[in-house]
């Protein structure tokens, strides 16, 4: 057993949840496998108090309720929306089951979705493997004609937190698909904070227009104004629910966004590899949230594909697989 990492298993009401821990950073990560492998909560040792960074579920069942509002939601197989959940794909129609009719489809499959604890250990700092089989979920299969496996490793190593996917077409056709990670964090941090005081960095520097329901026009167009968020600097009064590209990636082949709460004395560095080709900022109106979620494709990319625009739409042939990794360094501002 490492002196330094931890990895044990406790009750989140009647939940199994994975409680990842860094003693010499002084960080532990909260994973519930049980809705969709989510990072419920990432906590970070300040002085003497603990503070949470992610905006974090209360418990499971408020969780379930709104699988896409705590932690890390998890985006497969397409992140943020399909216009009315219809498309086409390689001459076929696919109509896919929405709230109510004629809404747009959210966020994938996997993130309210149980999956299985594959392995923990200590070996490579404290972390977990999760699994997802969609041919095990018959409400996928009525509807996704495209089965695959999902493979998502949690780690806490050196004061970093990472999270690495793996999404597996297993069928024996091409598949579509998108990945994206859609981490909140609170904002401020901690009560007694300032919204408005707090800094972000998004280093892209251009975006996609969207319609009223956050669809994308097909038009890009360079940041200006408000959408120019490469330098960092105060959100103030500012509200955002919007799609980037053009993103910078550095010599290392990874892009790299900034959250700072200065009340809190909290910085945190949000990265991705190379693989993701847009960020959603997401600072709404309403919640007392920030969202950098880094995408491989824009909202709605299998639409505008048939359209003959280029949205970063992967398409997997039988048994290949799409990856990707996000990290969060947390330090003291």
């Amino acid at each position: 057993m490492s002196d330094r990492y931890r990895v044990v298993e406790e009750d989140f009401g009647g939940h199994p949840i994975l409680v990842l821990s860094d003693e010499v950073a002084k960080q532990t990560a909260r994973v519930l496998p049980s809705v969709g492998n989510n990072c419920v909560s990432y906590k970070l040792t300040v002085e003497d108090r603990d503070v949470e960074l992610f905006h974090a579920a209360p418990d499971a069942e408020t969780l379930l309720g709104r699988p896409s509002g705590y932690g890390i939601p998890i985006l497969f197989p397409w992140p943020n929306r399909i216009d009315r959940g219809r498309f086409s794909f390689e001459g076929t129609d696919i109509h896919l089951e929405t709230p109510e009719p004629n809404a747009h489809l959210l966020h994938g499959f996997v993130l309210n979705r149980a999956w299985q604890v594959e392995a923990t250990g200590v070996d490579d700092g404290a972390w977990m493997t999760g699994r997802f089989r969609s041919s095990e979920d018959e409400g996928i299969v009525r509807q996704w004609p495209f089965p695959f496996e999902t493979v998502c490793t949690y780690r806490l190593r050196e004061g970093r937190l990472s999270v690495e996917f793996e999404g597996t077409n297993t069928g024996s056709s091409n598949m579509p698909c998108g990945l994206g990670f859609h981490p909140y964090f609170g904002l401020p941090l901690e009560a007694g904070g300032d919204r408005g005081a707090c800094r972000i960095q998004l280093p892209a520097a251009s975006y996609w227009p969207l319609r009223e329901d956050n669809i994308p026009t097909g038009v890009i167009l360079f940041v200006n104004e408000d959408y120019d968020l490469r330098e960092l600097s105060a959100l103030g009064d500012r509200y955002y629910d919007d799609v980037w590209t053009d993103v910078a990636v550095s010599a290392d082949g990874w892009s790299r966004c900034l959250f700072e709460d200065p009340h809190s004395g909290v910085k945190i560095e949000v990265e991705a590899d190379g693989g993701f080709r847009e960020w959603v900022f997401y600072a709404p109106d309403n919640r007392p949230v920030v969202c950098f979620e880094p995408y491989t494709c824009t909202t709605d990319a299998f639409n505008l594909a048939t359209r003959g625009i280029e949205g970063g739409m992967s398409v997997l042939g039988p048994g290949e697989s799409l990856t990707g990794v996000m990290s969060f360094e947390p330090n003291r501002v």
